[in-house]
């Protein structure tokens, strides 16, 4: 019988680090977005109660909303749920799969790697320039500095599948540690389904209708 590779100690562990990374990335964004549930309640309020508007209710909105967007990227990244085509991607295996998961992780990697700079660029510049808002002046280059982190964190993501994909390109029999999963029609039909109602058998998606 044929042994499977041993799993890389240093991949497996920068991955389970960054796991944590991403998970408080994302709370963050939770946080964020329960805080502007409760302002926009107490806006309404104000406003129906009192006749009277927050203040700065917009400024704040629009400081958050990047980085409400942002924080999340690299574990829905993670989690495959970004919207990818897969229509050719789903009928590779083995090999060539892996290496056209490496060649397109390389390129989002390029993608986003230069969008960073950029963003990192804008924050010195809105931090040289005193960049506020318009109504409480607030300083604009905290929520762009939050967005930069994003993309550094999303970026780390996509490096760890980029050489997982590349390790299963030499490897194809070797068990994937970062890199996407590339789920089959079936496993996606299950996984929906076992969003509305639980956990099923497969013999139970194969039935359908009860046919």
């Amino acid at each position: 019988m044929s042994q499977e590779p041993p799993t890389p100690v240093l991949l497996s562990n920068l991955h389970r680090v960054w796991f944590k990374v991403e998970d408080a990335c994302a709370g963050a964004a939770a946080l964020l977005i329960a805080a502007a549930m409760v302002l926009t309640v107490a806006e309404v309020l104000s406003r129906r109660l009192l006749n009277a508007p927050l203040p700065g209710i917009i400024d704040t909105f629009n400081l958050g909303m990047a980085a409400i967007a942002f924080l999340g990227a690299s574990q829905c990244q993670r989690m495959s749920g970004h919207v990818r085509m897969e229509m050719v991607v789903r009928r590779l295996s083995g090999r060539t799969l892996w290496c056209v998961e490496s060649f397109t992780t390389l390129l989002a990697l390029g993608f986003i790697c230069a969008v960073g700079v950029a963003s990192a660029e804008g924050v010195v510049r809105a931090y040289r320039v005193g960049d506020a808002t318009m109504d409480l002046l607030l300083p604009v280059w905290p929520a762009k500095a939050l967005v930069t982190l994003a993309l550094m964190v999303l970026a780390v993501r996509l490096t760890l599948q980029f050489f997982d994909s590349l390790r299963l390109a030499i490897t194809p029999e070797a068990v994937p540690v970062a890199a996407l999963r590339v789920a089959t029609v079936e496993e996606l039909a299950r996984e929906e389904i076992e969003e509305v109602i639980g956990t099923v058998e497969p013999e139970d998606v194969d039935r359908g209708d009860g046919a």
